[in-house]
């Protein structure tokens, strides 16, 4: 196989491990790449206890940071030459002190992606200038034997060359730093399109992460494992058909509409506050509004009988929760009256309808959603704003940095300090302000493509959604106190 990859040359590699060129042999950069690989995978939420997989490991240019950042033994690597698995560990992680952290075991010499040998499953797993050797048969083989051995929603981030989908076929790409690819040798440039079409039949859901610093220009993918279907069975028939009444002694979470999303005491209030938001914002009738994570139609009641037919859409994976709101909320009839649009799917992206939104609103979205998977909604959401349009969202704010898990993590919660929010709003495109509108659990924010359509600092104090009379919400009529 050496014919499409110097790396199969193995001949060639050994020679120059025991020449003791191991560094050079995988590209050099030692330590640029190497630590620009953990900060990044810090920042998309690795923590201590995550369980990765170096695939394509190497002399573990990354593996050292990994090995010496992680909880022993949560790192794992695999190469194809054990010449260079070697050396990584006699040399570079013996010498940093750090072989007590890893034990010989986790580091496995296969060349056809054999993760059995691991007996584990890992939540997060990195192939760092590895698919740029590859041609697209290779890559979809490593793909197809990594999806068995990933936790649901766990992350593959690979780096690719990444070309236009419109480059000719056969013709060889420049990139701005310099470097040549090609279609047919190493090394390898792909376009999304392809990258796309390889994850067709498999669990992997690609987004295109984009730069990340490299030198080289590799630019990042992630490959999420599809989560498994939350629409295979809806729950329990007979607390589905309790009363409202029954209901609201439902503890959050319970097998009804009113309580799966929440408390079943604020589905009422969770309704009118959102509405009202909205409405405070700006919305009129005639315009477009995805409701995402619209789930019971906490919102949708509102929403779906004041907007004009065709303006609403709704995202939800749970099909049953729509469909109980309807029945007990709405009646059936408003879906030939107003021509509500829905799309039952988990993918975190907001393009499934091929339209443009004035308002996307994701209450208690991003309060379950890791780093990764936050990031890449937000981008989705600014990708399916109209211009001067707005995402409001709520997250659960934290005074202290804390180390954030991948992925989806319902029902536990998410917190981010407010600078990391804006931070990941600024790195998905969108510009963003923490607004005072009560919440009891959360932080709403409202995001715009431009600062000129978020509201101003002066504006904040019209935005209070406060409650009287009503010794639950007491807290919504506390004033912020003034900043020194």
């Amino acid at each position: 196989m050496s014919e499409f990859s110097f790396y199969y040359d193995k001949s060639a590699i050994s020679r120059a491990v025991a020449k003791g060129g191991h560094r050079g042999i995988i590209g050099g950069l030692w330590d640029e790449i190497g630590r620009l690989q953990l900060d990044f995978l810090k920042k998309m939420g690795l923590d201590q206890r995550s369980r990765l997989v170096d695939v394509g490991c190497g002399c573990l240019r990354g593996g050292v940071h990994f090995v010496d950042f992680l909880d022993p033994g949560n790192y794992f690597g695999i190469d194809m030459s054990a010449e260079l698995l070697q050396a990584g560990y006699d040399i570079e992680l013996n010498g940093r002190g750090l072989c007590d952290k890893l034990p010989r075991s986790n580091l496995i010499c296969n060349a056809e992606f054999d993760f059995s040998e691991f007996a584990t499953t890992f939540d997060v797993a990195i192939a760092q200038s590895l698919f740029t050797h590859l041609p697209a048969n290779v890559i979809e083989l490593c793909l197809s034997r990594l999806a068995p051995h990933m936790q649901p929603d766990g992350v593959l981030f690979a780096t690719f060359f990444i070309v236009p989908d419109d480059h000719p076929i056969g013709a060889p790409f420049t990139h701005p730093r310099g470097i040549r690819t090609f279609d047919d040798h190493d090394p390898y440039h792909h376009r999304l399109r392809q990258i796309r079409h390889l994850c067709d039949g498999l669990p992997w859901r690609p987004e295109l992460v984009g730069e990340w610093g490299h030198p080289r220009d590799q630019q990042m993918v992630s490959l999420r494992h599809s989560a498994p279907d939350h629409m295979a069975e809806a729950p329990n028939a007979k607390t589905r058909a309790l009363e409202i009444e029954r209901a609201a002694s439902l503890p959050a979470g319970a097998a009804h509409y009113r309580a799966y999303v929440g408390p079943p005491d604020r589905y009422d209030f969770m309704s009118a506050s959102q509405f009202a938001l909205l409405f405070a914002l700006g919305l009129r009738e005639q315009q477009r509004v995805l409701d995402f994570g619209c789930g019971s139609l906490r919102l949708g009641r509102l929403l779906i009988p004041f907007l004009r037919p065709d303006r609403y859409f709704g995202i939800d994976p749970n099909k049953w929760l729509i469909e109980d709101a309807l029945v007990n909320e709405l009646g059936r009839d408003i879906l030939d009256c107003k021509r509500p649009t829905f799309g039952f799917n988990s993918d975190f992206c907001c393009d499934v309808f091929d339209t443009k939104f004035d308002y996307i609103v994701a209450q208690s979205i991003l309060t379950h959603c890791g780093p990764d998977l936050a990031g890449q909604l937000l981008q989705s959401m600014r990708d399916a704003l109209e211009e001067g349009g707005k995402a409001i969202f709520t997250f659960i704010k934290d005074a202290v940095r804390k180390p954030q898990p991948f992925g989806w993590t319902y029902p536990n919660c998410v917190s981010y300090q407010g600078a990391e929010m804006s931070e990941l709003c600024q790195q998905a495109g969108l510009c963003c302000t923490e607004i005072p509108w009560y919440h009891p659990g959360a932080t709403w924010f409202v995001a715009a493509r431009s600062p000129q359509h978020l509201p101003s600092p002066a504006e904040h104090p019209l935005l209070r959604g406060a409650v009287l009379f009503d010794p639950q919400f007491a807290a919504s009529r506390t004033l912020p106190r003034p900043k020194a």
